[in-house]
């Protein structure tokens, strides 16, 4: 599903595109090329969309650092375009090979919560996914983390978040990401996030990447909009995750949002481009894919995600999805089956020979 950000005018007529501020944290040791290269993709997709006349978002990409003075975070440049407004999407990269992992300075992650708070969609990659916990934002979360080890603040900590053995995660409003590939799996979801999955894919083809099929469901993924400034909508869609909309009512969002259900369609339709019963459902089904993806039996994963009439989960999920979920779960198998044929005669080595 395409990701779409409205703009909000009166006028009827063409409006510029919004630009969407994409912060690059630098800190001591992060990998120096993040934010160049973020920023070329940014380039390259805003050439795309704005050649395919395509409305939304456009992505700039800004850099962030710690104040040589002691004020806290300052932008690098930028500051006249977006003023005090916290970004909207911030990324923590990864740690150069030879820099150890610094510890969080605590003016930098509370800066972190603080923007999390007030809704900026956050992404960690590698090393930079263990900031986030640094900073208390991943408890209770689904998440893709290096090992423990390579932060020492964190080693003699009890995990409250929830390990995933996938390469990307998305969360909603929190994107983790690691492996030998990380930066790039986390930058083009980025791509989707913000441009919608027509525009991501373009860049796929541009630059020749190869991208596994497991991740490449993962790219494809549900992309809810958490960008669109409206605090109310904000606070019942964080709920809505946090619980994966599991048996939930129009009047349970409109509590967790303290709105009326007239100001609620109206507000969530806007916000995030869908009415609040369709997100559930999507949000529901992107629930239902990990789950499944997991190993979960079809009748196990219905009810999981809060379908007792598994007739009307495979038809949502078929409508959905584009096959029903018995089929989606037979081709993650085979998948899963092919790539482990692929990969044993590398990891066979020379047959032993006697002694002579």
């Amino acid at each position: 599903m395409d990701a779409s950000f409205p703009t909000s005018s009166s006028n009827p007529k063409p409006t510029s595109p919004t630009l969407m501020e994409v912060a690059v944290l630098e800190y001591p040791g992060s990998l120096r090329a993040a934010a160049p290269v973020l920023s070329e993709l940014a380039q390259r997709c805003n050439r795309t969309a704005a050649a395919g006349k395509r409305s939304g978002a456009r992505m700039l990409v800004t850099r962030w650092t710690l104040s040589t003075r002691g004020h806290g975070m300052q932008r690098v440049a930028g500051a006249e375009l977006f003023g005090d407004a916290p970004p909207s999407v911030i990324v923590v990269p990864g740690n150069e090979p030879s820099w150890p992992l610094m510890q969080g300075d605590e003016r930098m992650l509370t800066w972190l919560r603080d923007c999390h708070d007030a809704g900026s969609l956050l992404a960690g990659c590698e090393e930079g996914g263990l900031l986030l916990a640094s900073a208390g934002i991943l408890t209770g979360r689904s998440v893709s983390l290096p090992d423990l080890s390579r932060c020492p603040t964190l080693a003699a900590v009890v995990p409250s978040w929830q390990p995933s053995e996938r390469s990307l995660v998305d969360d909603g409003d929190l994107l983790t990401s690691s492996g030998p590939d990380a930066w790039k799996y986390i930058s083009l979801r980025l791509l989707a996030r913000i441009y919608g999955q027509s525009v991501m894919s373009a860049a796929i083809q541009q630059l020749q990447l190869v991208i596994p099929r497991g991740v490449q469901e993962d790219l494809e993924r549900f992309s809810p909009n958490f960008a669109h400034g409206d605090r109310g909508i904000l606070k019942a869609q964080r709920w809505l995750h946090s619980i994966a909309a599991r048996g939930v009512t129009l009047q349970d969002i409109c509590d967790a949002a303290g709105l009326e259900p007239r100001t609620l369609q109206r507000r969530f339709l806007k916000a995030t481009g869908l009415r609040p019963i369709a997100y559930c459902q999507r949000l529901r089904i992107a629930k239902a894919q990990l789950l499944l993806q997991g190993g979960g039996a079809v009748d196990e994963v219905s009810w999981a995600v809060g379908y007792s009439d598994q007739s009307a989960f495979r038809r949502l999920f078929l409508r959905i999805v584009g096959v029903t979920p018995a089929r989606y779960r037979r081709q993650i198998f085979a998948q899963r089956r092919e790539r482990l044929r692929n990969a044993l005669p590398h990891m066979q080595g020379e047959p032993l020979r006697p002694a002579a």
